[in-house]
């Protein structure tokens, strides 16, 4: 695997409350890698705070774990990462599933297809989402849940792209 692009603070010069904060992100598995989130670290303050909203996902979100971790699988497999696709946040999704997140199959529920839809065009044409992909949302979910749908679609785009764009894969030392 190529260098990140901008290397991470070394482990042992991070901020103790990043350290902690990256520590408990992986225990609650909102982080597989550690390399983006020590990449952030250049920002400390920055770093703590999208570390937290990662792990919020993750120790108190409304939604389902299944359904948060189909939209995640389907938004990695469509930014292409590598290292976001093989780790598994979730043990409620099957191998069967994921091949299934590729195409518009019966497989899974009315309500995960809404959530799933809504994911793959902020993904591929955000342009695209008007008051009839939002109400396709709101027939399955409440407001705060679908807020909670595209704040963490809108999170894992954007993380997904950017460690892409810094080569932030794997482990780097």
């Amino acid at each position: 695997m190529p260098h990140p692009l901008i290397p991470p603070v070394p482990e042992t010069e991070l901020p103790s409350d990043v350290a902690s904060a990256i520590t408990q992100a992986q225990r609650d598995g909102a982080l597989s890698s550690t390399v983006l989130a020590r990449i952030w670290a250049w920002r400390p303050e920055l770093a703590h705070a999208q570390i937290t909203l990662h792990s919020r996902f993750y120790d108190s979100a409304i939604l389902p774990g299944r359904l948060l971790e189909l939209v995640r699988l389907r938004i990695a497999s469509i930014n292409q990462c590598e290292v976001c696709q093989a780790s598994r946040k979730y043990e409620g999704v099957s191998e069967e599933d994921i091949a299934c997140l590729i195409g518009h199959v019966d497989r899974f529920t009315p309500a995960e297809r809404a959530a799933l839809n809504f994911a793959e065009a902020f993904a591929t044409d955000h342009l695209s989402i008007g008051a009839t992909e939002i109400q396709a949302l709101r027939e399955h979910f409440s407001t705060e849940e679908v807020v909670e749908i595209a704040m963490f679609t809108a999170l894992m785009v954007g993380s997904g792209r950017l460690a892409y764009a810094l080569r932030a894969f794997g482990e780097a030392s």
